[in-house]
């Protein structure tokens, strides 16, 4: 009970402290705008809490049974048995339903890449539709300030010769 209620506290300060100093960093950096961790239930902070904290002792658990096992050369005895696998159980429920709910959502963004492909096709059609249009409106302002840059030539040099003045000499 003891040690169950140690890992439950080790857990709350390590999300507590990397919250902290993810937000210490933000902050350092100059990031303003920072997007917090969604949570709107209190059912979400138990899992978390919980849940890590249960994965995290039967990792350590098992890996410091092994530690001793191959390299100290020691039994591991029923009772260490007894704590991985009553770990054990709650831990790899734990860690399936994370992998379930993370295999939902790629499942999902899978799902939605027909459709934003469709829309960035269209989108880089109309891109392109418009970019040939300002061209096209381009090359006829051009062809008409040519016309009418022509036209005003013409009509000066005749301005000049009808209504040339004689030198008297």
């Amino acid at each position: 009970m003891l040690l169950s209620s140690a890992y439950i506290i080790l857990s709350l300060i390590i999300v507590k402290t990397k919250v902290f100093v993810e937000t210490l960093i933000k902050r350092w950096r100059g990031d303003t705008c920072m997007k917090p961790m969604k949570m709107s239930n209190p059912n979400e902070y138990l899992m978390l809490t919980f849940g890590l904290g249960v994965v995290l002792a039967w990792v350590i658990i098992a890996a410091t049974a092994s530690y001793y096992s191959i390299v100290e050369e020691r039994d591991i005895t029923d009772s260490q048995l007894t704590v991985i696998g009553l770990l054990g159980g709650p831990a790899l429920l734990i860690i399936t339903s994370v992998l379930d709910l993370f295999k939902g959502k790629e499942g999902a963004k899978i799902n939605i890449l027909p459709d934003q492909l469709a829309s960035d096709v269209t989108a880089t059609e109309a891109l392109d539709n418009h970019t040939r249009m300002l061209e096209e409106y381009k090359l006829k302002h051009d062809l008409d300030m040519e016309k009418m840059q022509k036209q005003h030539a013409l009509d000066m040099e005749a301005f000049q010769i009808t209504n040339k003045k004689v030198k008297k000499e």
